[in-house]
């Protein structure tokens, strides 16, 4: 049988491709084929993956070429991968260990009325960086501060709106977050690199955030704090753990280790090991008892339901799917480059897109029509990071630039897609309807501040990872 002569798709059959390759993810998650969760998306990308495959066997190339592909790029996220582990270990240890329940046991106390939904936020925003979850915080801390905003007199979605603010907070910006390692390690940015990237557009933003929630809070505060739940979740941790400050030595290393810019695997490889000895320490446990945890992820049993809910978290066990999805996504990104897709792809986009603002603002929507055809953040991280990447490259963009934008669009926004689990799940959780969404300020205010660093140059790195804002010496 004669071979078929190896060849580049054209311009039109690459835009066919991709669009074809994206319509199979959004229908395959849409039909719920994995059950549900994020089953569904590692079916759907397992799908389109099979699908890239074929498309690279129409034009020419050899298993050999496409294998060979795969498993490159695959090794170029296997360090993500490594994090992963290590921050799924550290996650179950610091539950055990005490230290997640001293963050929230301090945290209620600060409670005020008229502060109440700038702490809201704030309150989310710690819980979420140092658990590395948006829905744990939001089904943990978000019920607390909810269930307290019905004593006050407050609107619950106004309230709803600063958790889910503060909780993408931490998704977006956390060395523990799936999503943040996920960002980093597709587009091939240290993770570090990648978070500091991230000050220019976030930080700005959150001061925006808590000076307009303290505005609201001022104009809906009305009524006199109900402690009933406050109190009986610092009871139950008072009772289940040794709250001392000592608990509070992990986070402040983790802090530390990335203002020192210590490479990522070994600096929380050295929090890790730290958090193992202080559980021990503190809350009295064996080294076995503490370990089990790191794998599995931890079963408390405090007697308080909303408490165990928040300390259910974390283990090698709790990182596997986002493990496996990001496994099935440089597979399927092998298969594409492999065929010439994405490089055809962008090209042409190139042909467009000639100035790194520019290129930015294409990143942006090409992330929102994804994230709204699909409702699914993470797809619009995998298809970005592999669509753009040879483009930044070309207009001399550090990476940093690229996983800052793909953050700062599909991770935020998420929450404020009516049809995506992002925002379906804060709904059922918290009891509110999509009235919440205007009140997810985060989501809406660091794009603006993206889209100010594209164009103005502040936060623009160079490929050499000088700043652009910089003259070079």
């Amino acid at each position: 049988m004669k071979e078929r002569e190896k060849r580049l798709p054209t311009t039109g059959e690459a835009i066919i491709f991709m669009i074809i390759i994206i319509a199979v993810i959004v229908v395959a998650i849409r039909m719920g084929l994995g059950g549900g969760g994020a089953a569904n998306a590692l079916i759907a990308l397992f799908i389109a993956g099979v699908l890239a495959t074929i498309i690279a066997f129409y034009l020419g190339n050899k298993w050999s070429d496409i294998q060979e592909a795969m498993m490159s790029t695959v090794k170029e996220s296997l360090i993500a991968i490594f994090i992963l582990i290590v921050v799924g270990m550290m996650i179950g240890v610091w539950m055990i260990g005490g230290t997640v329940p001293a963050l929230v046991f301090y945290g209620l106390k600060l409670i005020s009325p008229y502060v109440m939904l700038p702490l809201t936020f704030i309150l989310c925003a710690f819980t979420s960086v140092f658990t590395g979850t948006s829905f744990g915080t939001i089904s943990t801390m978000g019920i607390a501060l909810v269930g307290v905003s019905h004593g006050m007199g407050m609107p619950v979605h106004v309230v709803a709106g600063a958790v889910v603010s503060g909780a993408y907070f931490g998704d977006k910006m956390s060395p523990l977050s799936d999503s943040t390692n996920m960002a980093a390690g597709l587009t091939g940015t240290p993770l570090y690199s990648h978070i500091s990237s991230m000050f220019y557009s976030t930080i700005p933003a959150t001061a925006v955030c808590i000076l307009l929630y303290t505005f609201l809070g001022l104009r809906y505060a009305s009524g006199d704090l109900d402690p009933s739940n406050i109190i009986t979740m610092s009871n139950a941790l008072e009772a289940n753990f040794n709250l001392s400050v000592l608990t509070l030595i992990p986070p402040a290393l983790v802090i530390a280790v990335s203002a020192k810019r210590v490479p990522a695997l070994p600096g929380l490889t050295l929090c890790l090991i730290v958090s193992i000895l202080l559980a021990m320490v503190l809350q009295n446990q064996s080294f076995v008892t503490v370990m089990a945890p790191s794998f599995r992820g931890p079963s408390p049993d405090t007697g308080v339901r909303i408490v165990d809910s928040l300390l259910s978290r974390g283990g090698i066990r709790g990182v596997q799917d986002t493990i496996i999805l990001i496994i099935i996504a440089c597979m399927m990104g092998g298969a594409l480059h492999t065929a010439g897709i994405l490089n055809v792809f962008v090209n042409a986009l190139l042909k467009v897109l000639r100035k790194p603002s520019s290129l930015i603002v294409g990143t942006m929507l090409y992330s929102y029509i994804v994230l709204l055809l699909s409702g699914n953040q993470v797809l619009g991280i995998i298809l970005g990071s592999r669509t753009f990447k040879d483009g930044y490259k070309d207009m001399v963009l550090h990476s940093r630039v690229l996983s800052r934008a793909l953050e700062d669009t599909n991770t935020i926004m998420a929450p404020v897609v009516p049809w995506s689990t992002a925002a379906l799940f804060p709904m059922g959780i918290l009891g509110v309807t999509t009235e919440y969404i205007p009140y997810v300020l985060f989501a809406f205010t660091v794009p603006i501040f993206s889209l100010i660093c594209a164009f103005s140059g502040w936060g623009m790195f160079r490929a050499d990872g000088s700043p652009m804002w910089k003259k070079r010496s």
